[in-house]
Parts: structure tokens; sequence; C-alpha cells
């Protein structure tokens, strides 16, 4: 039996934690996550002044910017992350305390980025929002490497 170092243990569990269920999203009927997090941004933008339509998942910003709200854009994947990474780490944390309480605070994290792409999107068009919504995507990753490092103690440098 081949005895693995700790870091390869990390990876192997860490793989398996976040790609099954990362696979997993998106093979299930999840369509009602993306209809919640439109229907929030839906309330967001118009009480930031945006005339926004709803139809299900698909937004419609004052007429000129359309998107649909897929399963990738609710956060869940933030959260799977989160979840791959702390339970992949070896540490004496109370790992479902921190999951109850980091993930409202991704899901939470996913609205505001959402809305600021939305909102990049209807001012600035196409070009912009790619380049915000790539962008956030780093942001993301931090957010859950500093949730991950706040729940276990782990030294991010």
């Amino acid at each position: 039996m081949v005895k693995l170092g700790k870091s390869a243990a990390f990876l192997l569990s860490f793989l398996a934690l976040f790609f099954v269920p990362f696979a997993l999203i998106h093979f299930l009927p999840l369509g009602f996550a993306s209809e919640a997090v439109a229907s929030v941004e839906e309330t967001m933008l118009k009480a930031a002044g945006y005339a926004t339509q709803r139809d299900g998942a698909f937004l419609s910003i004052g007429g000129k910017s359309d998107f649909e709200i897929v399963t990738d854009c609710t956060g869940l994947v933030m959260v799977i992350l989160f979840f791959a990474l702390l339970y992949s780490t070896p540490s004496k944390a109370d790992k479902p305390r921190a999951l109850l309480i980091y993930a409202p605070v991704l899901l939470s994290f996913n609205l505001a980025r959402l809305f600021a792409t939305l909102v990049a999107h209807y001012h600035f068009g196409p070009a912009v929002f790619e380049g915000v919504h790539v962008a956030l995507w780093f942001v993301d990753s931090a957010v859950v490497l500093w949730c991950w490092s706040r729940a276990t103690g782990a030294k991010l440098l």
C-alpha cells in the first residue's frame, strides 16, 4: 500500500470533494437556485433605480442588457470550493459550524459581485462586462481563501 504525503492527501481529498459536487450541480435540476438569485438581483437592481424585468432566471435591465442567471452564477461554486478546502484541511476547526457561518457570507458576496457585474454591463457594455466578470472570478477565489483561512487557521502567505 502506498502511503501519501500530507500534500498529496490534501490534493486528492480536495479534488474529490470539489469536482464531485461541482459535476453534480451541472446535472441536477437547480433552476430554482438560478431563479432565486435572479429574483434577488431583480430586487437589488430595482432598489438601485434600474428598470428591471425578470422571467424565471432571465433578467432584462433597462431593455438594453439581457442576462440568464445560470447555476455557476448562484454562488454554489464558491460554497463548494470552500467546502472542499475546509474538509480537505487537517485542522481542529468545527467544520460544520464554519460551513454554516461562511456559506451565507459567500452567497451574499456572490450577490454583490453579480450586481456589480450586471451594472457594469448596463453602463459600459459587453467588453467591460467580460473584463469585470473575469476579474471578479479572482476576487471570488480570494474571498473563498480568506474564509477558509479564517475557519481553519491556515496561513495564506
